[in-house]
């Protein structure tokens, strides 16, 4: 959205183009994760500096060609406004679902298809499975007006993973899984010109610590770590020690209770 926004702009077409962002959050900034720091106000006022209107508490009807229908509920669920958006582009991310192949398989996923995982990564019941990432069960934080789940995040996601591969080494040498993901997350969210960081630790509140941070420097450090990281995945390199070095300086790791 706010990529597109900025493309207008250098396109001097932005004053031909009306932006309407939608979304189930109950408030701009929650994230699914009831905001982290001040996201609340910085990206308000984003919202507003570049013009674009939104629609928080929205279920959308239908979608037709050129045409969404979408109804805004109350803090309580109800009924407040119905909206006609037309429309020459849209984007639209549907709720989330899990893999359908092992839908209904009791106490192995959730009524959504999301694998249920324990804190070592590890299905209760079918202890030689592990999940990690988009398709595991987190619970929302908290009830919504209209549901909204808890993103999985990149950095997040790596700890996961980290665990899970110390984990089954341990399984391995006829152990136990004692290995933790700290599920922390340090994200760079680009706008074109500008944008907003937040570090959340862990991701999931209370946090030990919440930051969040805006400006120019944002976009080039998105495109600097996009570089970064396809360099590194193409070298195989999962956590080198000039990443992990300076990351632990902040007091940012994969793993729960590791210095």
């Amino acid at each position: 959205m706010f990529i597109a926004e900025t493309d207008l702009r250098k396109r001097k077409i932005r004053d031909k183009v009306k932006m309407t962002y939608v979304t189930s959050e109950p408030y701009i900034g929650h994230l699914g994760l009831g905001g982290v720091g001040d996201t609340k106000g910085m990206l308000e006022s984003e919202l507003r500096n570049k013009h674009i209107d939104w629609i928080c508490n929205a279920k959308v009807d239908k979608i037709e060609d050129g045409m969404m229908y979408v109804t805004e509920v109350d803090e309580n669920g109800v009924e407040k406004k119905k909206h006609e958006l037309p429309f020459k582009h849209s984007m639209m991310l549907p709720a989330f679902k899990g893999i359908d192949a092992l839908l209904g398989i009791e106490n192995l996923v959730n009524p959504r298809g999301f694998v249920l995982v324990d804190e070592h990564q590890r299905n209760q019941t079918y202890k030689n499975i592990y999940s990690v990432g988009v398709c595991i069960a987190i619970p929302p934080l908290s009830q919504t007006p209209v549901p909204t789940g808890t993103p999985k995040t990149g950095y997040m996601i790596e700890s996961m993973v980290t665990a899970t591969a110390h984990n089954i080494r341990e399984e391995l040498d006829g152990g136990q899984p004692t290995h933790k993901g700290s599920w922390n997350a340090l994200c760079l969210a680009d706008f074109g010109d500008t944008g907003i960081a937040f570090l959340a630790m862990p991701q999931i509140p209370p946090r030990n610590v919440q930051w969040a941070s805006r400006g120019k420097w944002v976009h080039w450090a998105k495109i600097a770590y996009e570089k970064y990281f396809i360099r590194k995945v193409r070298k195989g390199l999962s956590e080198p020690i000039y990443e992990r070095l300076p990351l632990k300086m902040f007091g940012v790791m994969r793993l729960k209770g590791k210095k």
